[in-house]
């Protein structure tokens, strides 16, 4: 069985020196984050409308975890789609500090 903080790991390891390894850092960090809580809590789809649910069930159970989550998953849409907007180091590491802290949320 695959441990999402293992995307945590890559991340780290991955977010600096250039563009490629930033972004490709910001989108596992997201996802590093988002199976961990679908997994916490017990969610078996496997749809794009996952991403809604599981923001939408993290919004009841701990707002403030959600918002980081949320935060990290539009990151992680302009990571993989905005093309034009130059990304950083710092958003790499932003990502996986948010990461950190919503993984630690879980337990």
């Amino acid at each position: 069985m695959f441990d999402p903080s293992d995307f945590l790991d890559l991340a780290r390891e991955i977010g600096t020196n250039n563009e490629a390894r930033i972004r490709t850092a910001v989108g596992r960090a997201y996802y590093a984050s988002f199976l961990a809580i679908r997994n916490a809590m017990a969610i078996e789809e496997k749809t794009p409308e996952v991403h809604r649910k599981v923001l939408s069930m993290l919004y009841t159970k701990n707002a403030v975890i959600a918002n980081k989550l949320h935060y990290l998953r539009r990151q992680r849409n302009i990571a993989d789609y905005d093309t034009k907007l130059v990304m950083k180091t710092e958003d790499a590491d932003i990502a996986v500090k948010l990461a950190w802290e919503i993984t630690q949320w879980i337990g």
